[in-house]
Formats: structure tokens, C-alpha cells, sequence
């Protein structure tokens, strides 16, 4: 009788025991399960997130064109294949960022099909890279930047259009226009008196920089910096046969109007064959910095009213 009562209590002991065992490997079991999945869900989130967040898209069409540009995303690439015409005005409106910019490259706009008075290109955003294309046969400007700022130009020519080939006002800023071509600029209806190669004029921002562009067989001025309250850097840039328009003023570098003392900068530039001067401060009497600057065959001569 006494062995049946130890063997029960015995067997009571080990069951207990067997039983917290297993409750203690339970928990045990589901914490880790816990802990992984705290751990890897966000890292998947944050992959997808990343992944989604900048696409590649080739565009042959207006209507493409204008739909991968009013999604842009920081970090996409639109690349233009071919020639399109656009038949209004392409705004870039949306912005890319300092680390992750929005880019648009290669191919023709061609605007001949725009209605009177419109601009090709329109940049209101800002960080954005825009490269390796050509902007033709706008009404108006070929391209405008305004608003926006820390966009990069690189490789555009803009050529054929109703006014300036490219243009930074109303508050453009922090614009790096590198190696573009801008030619045969001209306004017809005012007799070539207002297309500029360069136009950063009237009420840009600050901290625009031109570098390596050239300017020639434009129907005004080279470079037009009339009105500009800010200074504007022109660095190893040339301007050549401007000034073609009847009413053109035909400076290679125009450099501020009467009024202004803007302290503008001017390094290792050429201005050569245009029809007025190479170099016309234009009435504008501040410190206008000009090193490493020459030209030849100007019209009236290479420097004027520089202060």
C-alpha cells in the first residue's frame, strides 16, 4: 500500500514538472515568433517603399510625355525617344529633392504647333535634371524657369524660338546651366528687339550660374541680364554673330541696365563678331568683376560702361 501511494505521488511530481516544461517552451516559442516578426516587417515596408518610389520610362508621345511628367516621382528618369510635338505648353510643376532629383532627357520638343505666345518649357519645380535635348519653334521662350530652384541644365539647345531660347524670372534661383547651345533666336514681331540666347533678366533669384554654354545668331543680345537684382556668375561661355534682329542691340554680354549697382561676375568669357559690344555693363554701375575676358570683331567695340 505504501509503494501504490509513492508512485502515485511520484508520478503526480513528474507530470507537474512535464507540464511547466512545456508551458515555459510555449512562451519561449511564441516570443521569438514575436521578435521576428517586429524585426523584419519594416525592413520589407521600407524595401517595397524604395522600389516604388523611382521608375525609368521611355515616351514617344505628347500624351505620354505629359503623364510621366505630371506623376514624376524624385528619382525618375523620363527619357524623350524621338520627336515630339507638343501642342501647349509642358509645365514641370513637381519637384524632385537635393539627395534624389527628378530627371528628363534626350530626344526633340519640337513647339511649332503651339498656340501665339507660348512658351515651350515651363519650370516651376524644382531639383530637376534636364539633359541632352533640344527645345525648337516656341511661340515665346523655348524654356522658362521661374519659382522653382537647384535645377541643372545640361546639354539643351534651344534654337528657332519666338523669343529667348532659355529664360530664369520671377524668382528662378540657384540655376546651373551647363554646355548649352542656344541659336537663331528671334521675335519676329518686334523686329528681333527682345530674343536672347541667355535671359536671366527683370526679377531672377539668386545664386544663377551659366558655365561652357554658347550664344550665336541670336536676334538681341547673347546674354541679357536687363533688370536682374541679383548677381548672375558667366563663366568660360561664348557669345558670337548676335544681334542679327532690326532692332536687336546686338551685345555679346549684357550685363545689368541704369539703375542697378548688382556686383555681377564675368570669367574667362569670348564675345566675338556680334554687332554692338562685346561687353556692355549697360548702365548698371556696380563692381561688374570681368578676369580672363576677351573677344574680337565686335561691332562697336569689346568693353563699355563697365564700373
Amino acid at each position: 500500500m505504501k509503494t501504490q501511494i509513492k508512485l502515485i505521488l511520484l508520478s503526480g511530481i513528474l507530470t507537474f514538472l512535464a507540464c511547466e516544461k512545456e508551458e515555459d517552451l510555449m512562451t519561449g516559442t511564441a516570443s521569438s515568433l514575436n521578435e521576428e516578426i517586429i524585426t523584419t516587417e519594416p525592413d520589407t515596408s521600407q524595401k517595397e517603399k524604395k522600389m516604388i518610389s523611382a521608375r525609368s520610362v521611355s515616351v514617344t508621345t505628347e500624351a505620354d510625355l505629359r503623364a510621366a511628367v505630371s506623376s514624376a516621382n524624385p528619382g525618375d528618369v523620363i527619357t524623350i525617344n524621338g520627336t515630339i510635338y507638343l501642342t501647349r505648353t509642358l509645365e514641370l510643376a513637381r519637384s524632385g529633392t537635393s539627395s534624389s532629383k527628378i530627371n528628363i532627357t534626350g530626344g526633340v520638343l519640337n513647339c511649332a504647333n503651339q498656340p501665339s505666345g507660348s512658351w515651350g518649357v515651363k519650370v516651376n519645380g524644382s531639383y530637376w535634371n534636364i539633359t541632352n535635348m533640344t527645345i525648337r519653334n516656341a511661340p515665346d521662350c523655348g524654356i522658362v524657369f521661374q519659382h522653382g530652384g537647384h535645377n541643372y541644365v545640361y546639354n539643351v539647345t534651344t534654337s528657332y524660338n519666338g523669343d529667348s531660347g532659355l529664360q530664369i524670372y520671377n524668382g528662378g534661383h540657384d540655376n546651373y546651366v551647363r554646355q548649352c547651345y542656344s541659336n537663331d533666336n528671334y521675335d519676329s514681331q518686334n523686329g528681333g528687339e527682345n530674343a536672347d540666347g541667355y535671359a536671366c533678366k527683370l526679377s531672377a533669384g539668386r545664386n544663377n550660374v551659366f558655365e561652357n554654354c554658347t550664344a550665336h545668331h541670336n536676334s538681341d543680345d547673347g546674354w541679357d541680364l536687363y533688370g536682374q537684382p541679383y548677381t548672375v556668375t558667366i563663366r568660360n561661355c561664348t557669345a558670337s554673330n548676335n544681334g542679327y534682329g532690326s532692332n536687336g542691340d546686338g551685345n555679346g554680354f549684357k550685363l545689368g541696365s541704369a539703375g542697378q549697382s548688382v556686383p555681377h561676375t564675368v570669367t574667362g568669357n569670348t564675345a566675338k563678331d556680334n554687332m554692338a559690344w562685346g561687353y556692355d555693363g549697360n548702365g548698371n554701375t556696380g563692381h561688374i568683376t570681368i578676369t580672363g575676358s576677351g573677344g574680337s570683331g565686335n561691332g562697336k567695340g569689346l568693353f563699355t560702361r563697365i564700373y
